[in-house]
């Protein structure tokens, strides 16, 4: 049965200590989610301990002064739940997701884990292993490789253009002390807010946080984010083990809160994404060089950057970069009206479901906050999408296309000046 006037409810709260609580009530959801969001990430260390996020995040459910990581796992599970965390180039999010009843015990743990984990000598030991295999993983995966070669290229020698994972020098040397010396740095009230979403009240939900959260150090941490200097250039990683090439083919865009940053994600959709889109079409429907093609614009809180995603088997390789660099030309000049309808109902559609999931409506709340220093729902960018023309998706393709490209390669390639192509096929 439809919800009748169903209408989320957001509110905000910072605790005396300076934590901000932020709830979002959806009446008569029975699932919720709770997150921890920590403004900290692969983009606030230092070249000699990258990785030192991630790794964080993984002893995270190791064990608590009151909870080895069985009892956490046990508890979580016999709840209904799931407990999982994640690290980006801006933050790290430590999160728990199941039924509504469950979420009392769910802040529990969780203030467990982010005030008294114990960072055990001998599981940051077995955690190198670990991640060393994880970051094996990475480099049997093409796509993964493309992309960490592509960051490293467009922001070469700074914090934005590290790999998430970590360094494997770093990772096989990391101690305690390591894992400390950042949360000591970056752990702060000021910078991490606890988010909750579902049939939940906002009193109560301060309350719980204020008896489970007391022990976080108050204050704004330190640490100074340098702003990302795009450069762009070639990547080129030869593997001969590998049968397609993987290209990632990217241009600056602007960031998250910049003039036109809507226009450009718009962009990114109705250039490449979806089967009727000029990309998937032109590269794959009528030439057949590709299996998957994309594009979409990544926009940070201080950067963005733009980029056209492709494998294909080598011999293809110079006609995909033509035809891709040909079509990203034609947005300069103009959108097709199909085009552009597409990519507003989808960016609408991604936005409208996003009140309807509760672990999704944390997030973009978080998100929300970090951004504006208020946390509030979709209906601004909603607003934001209608009021975009086709116009201004012309003008984001002109800025855009106008800038350096970067591009990176990974397959069983030749020598060759690869990005030489790109400029002449973008004229």
């Amino acid at each position: 049965m439809a919800r009748v006037g169903y209408r989320m409810q957001i509110e905000q709260t910072m605790l005396a200590s300076g934590l901000t609580v932020i709830s979002a009530r959806l009446p008569d959801f029975e699932s919720a989610a709770v997150m921890v969001v920590v403004r900290a990430g692969a983009r606030d260390e230092d070249a000699a301990h990258n990785g030192v996020a991630h790794f964080l995040e993984h002893m995270a459910f190791k064990g608590t002064a009151s909870r080895s990581a069985l009892d956490i796992a046990v508890q979580v599970e016999c709840l209904g739940a799931q407990i999982n965390a994640f690290t980006s180039q801006e933050m790290t999010v430590y999160h728990i997701t199941g039924l509504k009843d469950a979420l009392a015990d769910a802040l529990a743990i969780l203030g467990d884990v982010l005030i008294r984990s114990r960072y055990d000598a001998a599981d940051v030991a077995m955690e190198r292993g670990v991640i060393a295999q994880e970051i094996a993983r990475k480099n049997d995966d093409p796509g993964s490789l493309c992309s960490e070669g592509f960051i490293a290229t467009a922001y070469p020698d700074q914090p934005m253009g590290r790999t998430v994972l970590g360094d494997s020098a770093f990772v096989a040397a990391a101690t305690r002390e390591d894992l400390l010396a950042f949360v000591s740095r970056h752990y702060a009230t000021g910078r991490m807010a606890v988010v909750a979403t579902g049939d939940i009240g906002h009193a109560w939900l301060c309350a719980q946080v204020e008896a489970h959260f007391g022990g976080i150090p108050a204050g704004m941490g330190a640490g100074h984010r340098d702003i990302p200097v795009y450069v762009g250039g070639q990547h080129v990683h030869r593997r001969a083990d590998f049968k397609q090439v993987n290209l990632a083919l990217g241009f600056p865009s602007v960031a998250m809160d910049a003039p036109g940053f809507l226009a450009h994600k718009l962009l990114g959709l109705a250039l490449g994404h979806g089967m009727s889109s000029p990309l998937f079409q032109e590269v794959r429907q009528k030439r057949g060089l590709v299996y998957g093609v994309g594009s979409g614009s990544s926009n940070g809180s201080d950067s963005g950057i733009f980029v056209i995603q492709a494998g294909m088997t080598p011999e293809n390789l110079a006609a995909v970069i033509e035809v891709s660099c040909v079509e990203a030309l034609r947005c300069m000049e103009v959108i097709q009206a199909d085009d552009f309808m597409r990519a507003r109902n989808l960016m609408l559609a991604e936005l409208a479901t996003v009140k309807e999931r509760p672990f999704q409506l944390g997030f973009y709340l978080a998100g929300q906050f970090f951004r504006h220093g208020t946390a509030r729902g979709p209906e601004e960018d909603i607003a934001g999408v209608r009021a975009v023309a086709i116009e201004d998706l012309t003008a984001a393709a002109r800025s855009v296309f106008s800038g350096a490209p970067t591009l990176s390669l990974v397959g069983p390639l030749d020598e060759g000046d690869y990005l030489g192509g790109v400029r002449k096929a973008l004229g």
